[in-house]
């Protein structure tokens, strides 16, 4: 399954925020860097408007766990706080 497509299935699950968040650690733990995620949520958004099942409400939760991996956040919601973005 691409990554994108659990995207999408985690904008969709009950806690799309949490699940959305899993993603990225899931991603993390196979090998790919900070970056590489960061850089696929930011090409999924506009993928995503293209949807028919779009809601403005994917938007917000893709942009809050981007905010996530730039620590653009409270400490503690920080995801990959280890790693640097670039």
């Amino acid at each position: 399954m691409t990554p994108e497509t659990r995207f999408a299935e985690a904008l969709r699950s009950p806690d799309p925020v949490k699940s959305l968040r899993g993603v990225v650690l899931e991603l993390a733990r196979e090998g790919e860097s900070k970056a590489a995620i960061y850089e696929r949520l930011l090409a999924f958004v506009p993928l995503r408007r293209t949807q028919d099942d779009y809601r403005d409400a994917d938007e917000d939760i893709l942009m809050d766990v981007m905010d996530a991996l730039t620590g653009w956040c409270h400490p503690s919601a920080e995801l990959l706080p280890g790693e640097t973005l670039s």
